[in-house]
This record gives C-alpha cells, structure tokens and sequence, in this order.
C-alpha cells in the first residue's frame, strides 16, 4: 500500500488501459489497442463473440464482452432532482435503498427495485424519465417546509435560488443530517417530509452549512447504531472560515444564549476578518485513529488539525468537559497542503487515504486528483482524472483503490501498484538513466529572453503569513506564458471537454506536474499584483503558495533523478550511498576505454551538477548565505505541535543547512587516478574531502553549519555573487561533458538550467530578500534595463548560448539518423 511507488502499471485485463512510469517510460494516453476498438463497436450494449458457423448464435448473444477498462451499468436510477445530484449513498442496514440529495434542495429515498431501468432503455427514454421517477422515489426533505411556521409555500421556494443540498450523513439505519444552504438539518425516514424537524441544528451555520462530519469520540469499533446514534457532536463549516465541533444535544433556543461550539478551528494564515466572507468549507474528514481534523478550503488549500490540544485521542468525556469561553482561542493548524487551485466547483473534497492515513487526498480545477504524502507535504500522485475539473477523490477504506469524479460525465477507478512492465526500470538509477535521454524543452528564460526580462516589473507585498507584510521576490523562471485567467476560462472549462474532438489525456500525469505547479503560482502572483483581494485564487497569502510550490517541486527532481530528500531542507540534495557505489562500479568497467573515461564522471550518478534545483526561485530566497532574512522554506509545520503526530523533526533553532556548489576546475571531481588497492579514487569519502577545502562548497557549507560556533552565518554579497558564478560554471563544464558524451538532450538541459541562474543577474525582477542582486538591478535599471559592463560571468552566459545551439545541431542529427538496415 505505498502510492508514493505507484507510478505506472498495465490493466489486468487484456487490452486494456495502462497508465505510464513518468520517471522512466514516455508519457502516453490511456486508450485500449486498436483491434479492440474496431470490435467493440456499440458502447452501451457492448460486443459480441464472433461467429462460430455452428449455429450456436443465441448461446453466443448471451455471453456479450465490453471493452476492458470501462464498466458497463447494470441498472440506471432516475431519481426525481430537477438540479445536479451532490451525494448519494446506501442507507445503512437496509438493502436496495439509496438516499441523494440535490441542487433542487430535496433529499429523496430511491428503491433500487422500482427506480431502475436498464442501460439499454435508459438512454432511450430519458425524456420521460422525470415524469416517472418523481413517482419511484420518496421526498424526505423538501424545501417547501424550510420556515418555522410549519405551513408550505410552494410559490416561496420555486423562486428561491439558495435552497440547495450539498450532503448527507446516516447517524443510524433512519436518522442523520443534511448539509444545505439552509444550515445543518435533521432528517428521519420514517416521517413525511411535513413532520421533519424545522430550521438548522446550529443558529450560526443557518445561512449555509456547506460540509460536516459526525464524531463518534473513540467509539469508532462498534456498531454503526451504538456508535453514531449515541453521538452528541458534530464537525462543521460554511460560508467562513472557521470549523467548529458542535454539541447537537443544544437546542436552538438554548444556543442562542450559550455557545454551542466546543472547540473551534483556523488556520493562522486565514486569520484577517476580511476572509470570512470569502473563503468557505469545501470538505471534512477525520482520521481513522480519531487524533486529527481535515479541512478543505475554498479559495484555498488543505488544512489539518489535532483535535484537542495535548490529546492523542480525546474521548466523549474529554469533550463534554470542554467548552468554548469568550477569550478562547481556536485551534491552528497542524500543517498546510497545496499547489492546487479550488475555486471553479464549491465541493471538492479532502480525505485521508492509506492504513495509517499516510496520504491526503484532493481535486483541484485542473482536473488533477492530488494525492499529498502527509509526512513531508509534498504530491507523490498526479492523475489527470478529469477532462475539465476534478471535484473530488475518494478513497478506499483499506485497499489501494481510489475513485475519482468531475464534470465528465463518467468515474475513474484507479489502483496503486508498483509496476508491472518489466520492460521498463522504475527504480532510482532506472530514472536517472532515462532522465539522460528525456527530449529537452525550451525554458521561458532560454526561449522567451525579452519577455522574462519585461515581465513583472512590480512588487509583490504579501500579507498572508504575516501581519505586518512581506516583500515577495518574483524570479524570471516563475514567469509563466498563460495562467487561469484567461478570458474564456470560467465557461470554457466546461465546454471544451463536451466540444474537444481531441481523446483527453487521462492517467498518470507526474511529468506535467512542475507546469501545473508554476501555473498555478502565477496566477496567484498576477491576482496579487493586480491588488484584487476579493479575486485572489488562494487566499492564505502568496508567501505559503510560494513555500509549497517549491517544496513540491524539489521533490519531483530528486524522485526523477534519484536523489535523497529532506522536506525540512528539499534544497539541499543528496546523492544515495548505494546508488553512488553502483555507479562507480560502473565507471569502473568505463574506465578501461580510455575514450570514455573523462566523460563518464559527469553524466552519471553522482555528479555534482545533479544536486543543483532546477529553478532558482526554489532555492536562493530560501538560503540563508544568498538571501538576507531568508524565507521560511521547507515543509510548512505549525512549531507548536512539532512533536504532535507527524514525522521526527530536527532542532529548528538550528539555522539549515546551506548549499552551493562546487568550482569545476576542482581535482576531486575531474581526477580519475586509480588508488593503490586497485578501486577508484573518485570515492564519495575524497570527493566530500576535497570539495570541504574550498570555502563555497556543499559540503564545507553542511559542516560550518552543524558546528555549535558558526550555527549563524554571515551575509556577505561578494561571496553570494561567488556562489552563483560557481553554480553557471559547474553547469556549463556539466553540459559539456554531456555534449561530448554525444547526449545532447541531457546537455542542453544543464545549458538551460545554467542560463535560467545568468538570467538572475541581467533580467528586472522583484529581488525580495535577496539583496546581493538589489544593487545590481538598481545599475540595469539606470542603463536602459541591459548589462553594459564585460565581466566573466557575461562572457560565460555568452558561451553557454553558444553550446546550446550546438545542442541543437547535435539533436538534428539525433532525429534525422538514417535507420540502420540489416544485410
């Protein structure tokens, strides 16, 4: 049960859909071969076996196939809603019987018996469905009877917009509650809908209750009756953004003089009063050891929280000697997930998934179902599972199964596994391996020169995360070409995925998930400099969408390339012990041709240029010797519960560790001398001792951090200005050394990544924090927005576009290669 490995695998059936290894296998669509596809010919009814000529057709008519992959309905249930259906679910104990609710504001009990048709039928006659399944089905509640004065209005209701029903939870086999736009409502099967309770559980969520979640206080090992019957308190939320625990045992008239929250939750960054009214609930759940609390936000990201404080696991008798106190504080955060966008649809959800809830799981606008590591907040799955948007994922309780939903009018089921193909290696060095050969993409930086250097010439102010605001840096690579704001997006969304001719891509999408991240960050970006508070896609501020972006992203380089990563400094890469040794092996055997010997260190694992972040905005404004204050990076952990219930963390007090890198011209990475008991002196022992020599290095920077007299570091812009140059060089000898290793794609890669940190000192940009770059901008600016002095960085920036265009002399050769013929 590990998602995090689930990458890619075939379908068990034969001919069906597989989803790709994105580290290690080309990114391809799911669609089942094209033999199948011939057969299959009528989607609803299916395909038949073809004919034997033993006249044996009837007893073949009865055995008919579908095409792998897609489930075909037995039955279809007209439920009598004249608007979108929200929720549907079995009810408890009781067979054939399913309640839904509805944009129409009505909960209805269907049978299975009497509301269903056959899927062949049901196409066929769906224009007379409603006049038949108002009949099937059963009205519980109705939004007529929504007044207190017990008498109908039907006239009233028909013209009132916010009367809808968003969800429902059975307390028992007949009685539960009801998320409506008129607050949290009871409901009981066995009373008409005239003689249901009237009015909202809770007086302050009568205007809308948008998600709950009953609590069963550590009885979760019993009956559904014994448990959830006996439950007094309920989780829940609306339009705001605070959750609180409620005791329904309060009546309305009582509540109205006593507080009726327990406890009440919010996240630190939502704490401006100008958010209540635009941020709202989307979604609640409760983990399965009952410890911690789930909240998804709209307009912003995932949130989760101990249930009480200094309680591993409270009881009902805990919660019955809690209250709420005027001078009470809620409850903050335990940590914060995302990088995605909710904002289109108002009920994506959140759950927990795994044994151990070890993964949080969401939708987004994207049409992307998120699945989150919660130990380390970063994304570990990326399905694209929905043409247009993805409201929600849905996991199983206790097998690797999840089912995602959307605006498309059908359901994916997907299984984590490890991979099947045994074509493909999927393993650390396999990734690594293929990375080398992955077809290289133009950056904005390297393509779009004029445009990064034109982009943002503003100042980002955020007052997310802090009160008194933060100036935000904004670096050419997280310039981006589109965002999600394009005119016709809102609208669009919808329409393309009914009007598109074109298959959509729906699988496993983890190498697309860096563009989405940086799309999504600048939208964000652009919202804030625009200063529309009120059209802010995440309204937590820009400093924690920027913290996670980066967090997530690190992490997708060191899973494509190997690496080890530490979530509470993802910049500071590391090679793995093992698969350094491996590869030196490997350069071993190398060795012994001498034309391959120079070549070999630096396009394989362990060189140093590898353990350089893709983009610079993911590393400089976080590290303490190049940005002063540094931003607050890593994984975003509220310090208060740091020994709560996630991971082990480390003494925080210490400042991190910082990194640079390495100069090219150093013995240790280019000296390829064999030792005196006959192994390789390129071990991972001589290469930390020879790079500990030179006063810029990772791992002389790693060791003057952890000793106790220099935990804090000096800011010194000259020797900022050294670590960038240092980092261009190492990039420019790396690329190369690919380039004569004839891996073209792998050197222009390092090429681009090089230009994209030259572009730090000869682009206009907000710097932020980093102020070795202030002065520099201030001297660009006074020059018509160009560099006009000849130094050696300029001259290296000039050489590496020389290289890249050789790059793509080589790749031309690369793909107009006459094919090799066998005599």
């Amino acid at each position: 049960w590990d998602v995090s490995a689930s990458m890619g695998s075939a379908s068990p059936l034969p001919g069906g859909s597989a989803t790709i290894t994105p580290f290690s296998s080309p990114r391809m669509p799911m669609r089942a071969c094209s033999e199948l596809v011939d057969t299959w010919k009528n989607h609803g009814q299916g395909y038949y076996l073809p004919s034997s000529g033993t006249g044996d057709d009837d007893k073949r008519k009865q055995h008919r196939r579908h095409m792998p992959g897609v489930v075909h309905p037995l039955l279809t249930l007209s439920t009598g809603h004249r608007g979108n259906v929200f929720h549907a679910s079995p009810v408890p104990h009781t067979i054939g019987k399913i309640a839904t609710c509805a944009a129409d504001g009505f909960l209805r009990l269907l049978d299975v018996e009497t509301s269903s048709c056959s899927s062949s039928s049901s196409t066929r006659n769906r224009s007379n469905s409603n006049a038949s399944s108002s009949e099937s089905s059963t009205i519980v509640l109705s939004p007529e009877y929504h007044e207190n004065n017990g008498e109908s209005d039907p006239m009233a209701f028909r013209f009132r917009s916010s009367l809808m029903c968003f969800s429902h939870h059975f307390l028992s086999a007949n009685v539960g509650l009801v998320c409506s736009e008129r607050g949290l409502l009871h409901f009981d099967l066995r009373l008409p809908p005239r003689s249901q309770r009237r009015g909202s559980l809770i007086p302050e969520l009568s205007d809308t209750c948008k998600a709950c979640f009953p609590w069963r206080g550590g009885r979760g090992d019993g009956d559904l009756n014994e448990c959830m019957e006996s439950s007094a308190y309920v989780f829940a939320g609306g339009s705001g953004v605070e959750v609180g625990l409620y005791d329904l045992r309060m009546t309305a008239s009582y509540a109205a003089t006593a507080d009726q929250a327990v406890q009440k939750y919010r996240p630190r960054a939502l704490k401006r009063k100008s958010l209540s009214s635009s941020v709202a609930v989307s979604g609640i759940d409760v983990s399965k050891d009952e410890r911690e609390l789930l909240v998804s936000y709209e307009s912003d990201h995932v949130y989760t929280f101990p249930i009480f404080d200094g309680k591993d696991r409270p009881t009902m008798e805990d919660i019955d000697g809690c209250g709420m106190e005027d001078d009470d504080k809620p409850v903050s955060e335990l940590a914060a997930y995302g990088g995605h966008l909710n904002r289109l649809t108002f009920l994506k959800m959140a759950k927990y998934a795994g044994p151990n809830d070890e993964y949080i799981c969401t939708g987004s606008d994207s049409g992307h179902a998120w699945i989150y590591e919660k130990k380390s907040s970063t994304v570990v799955s990326f399905m694209k599972a929905d043409n247009s948007t993805c409201n929600g994922i849905q996991p199983h309780p206790s097998l690797p199964y999840f089912i995602t939903y959307g605006i498309d009018s059908t359901a994916k089921l997907w299984r984590a596994t490890t991979p099947v193909d045994k074509d493909v290696d999927d393993s650390d060095m396999g990734r690594f391996d293929y990375s080398k050969t992955v077809k290289y993409e133009k950056s904005i930086v390297c393509d779009q020169w004029k445009k990064a250097r034109k982009g943002k010439e503003v100042d980002l102010f955020d007052d997310g995360e802090h009160t008194d605001g933060d100036e935000m840096p904004f670096f050419p690579d997280e310039t981006n070409e589109d965002d999600n704001d394009d005119p016709d997006h809102f609208l669009g969304v919808f329409l393309r995925s009914r009007l598109s001719r074109e298959a959509p891509f729906i699988g496993n999408d983890m190498t697309n998930l860096n563009s989405v991240l940086a799309k999504n960050y600048f939208t964000c970006a652009r919202s804030v400099d625009a200063g529309d508070d009120g059209d802010e896609p995440v309204k937590s501020g820009l400093s924690g969408m920027k913290r996670r972006v980066s967090l997530i992203k690190l992490r997708h380089q060191s899973d494509r390339l190997g690496l080890a990563f530490d979530s509470a400094v993802p910049w500071m890469f590391k090679f793995k012990d093992h698969l350094l040794k491996q590869s030196l092996n490997s350069e071993d055997n190398v060795g012994s041709d001498k034309s391959g010997a120079g070549n070999s260190s630096m396009v394989s694992y362990g060189c140093l240029a590898d353990l350089i972040p893709d983009n610079p905005s993911d590393w400089i404004p976080f590290d303490g010797l190049l940005a002063v204050p540094p931003r607050p990076g890593g994984m975003s952990l509220n310090i208060k519960y740091e020994g709560y219930c996630l991971e082990s963390s480390e003494d925080r007090s210490v400042a991190p560790v910082y990194r640079a890198c390495c100069p090219i011209e150093s013995e240790a990475v280019e000296d390829n001398s064999v030792d005196d008991e006959g192994g390789h002196a390129i071990g991972i022992d001589k290469v930390d001792g020879g790079a500990s020599k030179l006063s810029h290095s990772i791992q002389a920077n790693e060791k003057s951090m952890k000793s106790p007299e220099n935990r804090c570091v000096a800011y010194d812009s000259s020797q900022a200005w050294d670590i960038l140059y240092q980092t261009v060089a190492l990039l420019k000898e790396a690329g190369n050394k690919a380039l004569k290793a004839s891996l073209p794609f792998l050197a222009a890669r390092r090429y681009d990544k090089a230009i994209n940190y030259c572009s730090l000192a000869y682009l206009s940009f907000p710097v932020g924090p980093v102020d070795f770059l202030a002065e520099h901008q201030y001297v660009i600016s006074k020059n018509g927005g160009y560099e006009c002095r000849w130094n050696e960085l300029i001259k290296t920036l000039v050489m590496i576009r020389l290289n890249l265009a050789m790059c793509f002399l080589k790749q031309v050769r690369f793909f107009t290669r006459p094919l090799s013929r066998s005599p």
